[in-house]
């Protein structure tokens, strides 16, 4: 973000659709790279803000490029410390993806040695008219989109993500109800900072006549031996071992009640949607 327009640009910025990744970092990383290639197609500039202005003891390939095939924005011009990058588009379209693409990362964990591409990569943003049409930040595994001005945008992504754990999805909320209750593509929140993520959720049992619906979750214990990284499986482990010591790590299913049956309905609804849309393989079933 800059101040030739930057910061209006973030205020306004007002994404239509949402990526959700429901793979490790490396499936999230490809994915921000192939997103940011289909955006350059509909794009005019393209501008990439590191956390760093040098990661050359990282990725010299990608500094390299940065130095030779960018225009780094002047210090003065930008509101953070961040440096940025720009390209013009379409030109500098085969420059931004060699400078994304992750080269031969190491065995240990998903990215090893090229995790500079999750924390050094500040954001990535595809800009159509000065304004956003796409952005990233990886660390966050935040990638959105906004079609209003190039509509195609939507479907071409997710023809590019065909191959990917990754879905193309609305922005917002699916379903609401009383005390900040929400479906959103990503977890389900029973109430204000309450709530499971999808990726985690076994089973949803719904009793529409007690007006109920009981999400059950996987077990720290099992997410644990799913870990790619060992050191990070290591830490999750001894942590584990401290909440089994002091309170249960299973957590029981949740219970969430609901006013009436339309909102029963409307909560199962949004929870086939979502599962649909972003290919979660939890279970629904009546009891």
């Amino acid at each position: 973000m800059t101040t030739d327009g930057g910061a209006q640009a973030e205020a306004d910025w007002s994404p239509t659709h949402e990526v959700v990744c429901r793979g490790d970092a490396a499936d999230a990383v490809a994915a921000d790279t192939r997103l940011a290639a289909v955006a350059c197609e509909f794009g005019d500039e393209a501008r990439l803000t590191m956390s760093t202005g040098d990661v050359s003891d990282r990725s010299p390939r990608t500094q390299r490029i940065l130095d030779g095939e960018f225009d780094r924005l002047p210090d003065d011009a930008t509101d953070g410390a961040d440096p940025t990058w720009r390209a013009t588009l379409p030109g500098g379209t085969d420059a931004l993806v060699r400078a994304l693409t992750v080269a031969d990362p190491e065995a240990e964990g998903p990215l090893g040695e090229a995790r500079w591409r999750v924390w050094d990569v500040s954001s990535v943003e595809i800009r159509r008219g000065g304004r956003s049409i796409y952005r990233s930040v990886p660390h966050h595994e935040r990638f959105e989109l906004d079609a209003t001005a190039a509509p195609e945008l939507v479907d071409s992504a997710r023809e590019r993500l065909a191959d990917c754990p990754c879905a193309v999805v609305p922005t917002g909320p699916v379903a609401t109800w009383a005390d900040a209750g929400e479906v959103n593509h990503r977890a389900i929140r029973f109430e204000t900072g309450s709530g499971a993520s999808l990726a985690h959720v076994r089973r949803v049992a719904v009793d529409r006549e007690r007006r109920e619906v009981v999400v059950d979750w996987e077990p720290l214990g099992e997410r644990v031996g799913r870990e790619p990284s060992r050191a990070l499986r290591a830490a999750l482990r001894t942590f584990t071992w401290a909440v089994d010591r002091f309170g249960s790590s299973e957590g029981p299913p949740r219970r969430v009640s609901f006013a009436d049956e339309a909102t029963v309905r409307r909560v199962v609804g949004a929870l086939e949607t979502v599962r649909e849309r972003v290919g979660y393989d939890f279970e629904i079933v009546e009891v």
